[in-house]
């Protein structure tokens, strides 16, 4: 059986028995978006949670997917390529005076 998932305790995600109640390793890693932005329903957040109390795997997930979205934001916006209003009129005002 292939499994491509991330593994869970060592153990990949088919080894355990997945019921609808539960979220797998894979199912997490698909939520995880919706899960930092709160757009879970409240019964998927609450599997969530419960996979998290007992996946290490994906709670250093969440840690390392926390500390990426910090550092990016730590980045600020991006930059313009194009300059500054003030320093298009500098370059403005010195091309009209050797004009």
């Amino acid at each position: 059986m292939n499994n491509s998932g991330p593994p869970h305790d060592g153990h990949s995600a088919s080894e355990f028995s997945v019921t609808e109640d539960e979220v797998t390793c894979q199912q997490f890693v698909e939520l995880v978006t919706d899960y930092f932005e709160g757009a879970l329903q409240p019964r998927t957040m609450s599997h969530v949670e419960e996979h998290l109390v007992m996946c290490d795997w994906c709670v250093t997930y969440v840690e390392q997917m926390q500390a990426t979205m910090a550092s990016l934001r730590e980045l600020g916006e991006p930059r313009s390529p194009e300059p500054p209003d003030s320093v298009l009129a500098a370059l403005q005002a010195k091309r009209a005076a050797g004009a």
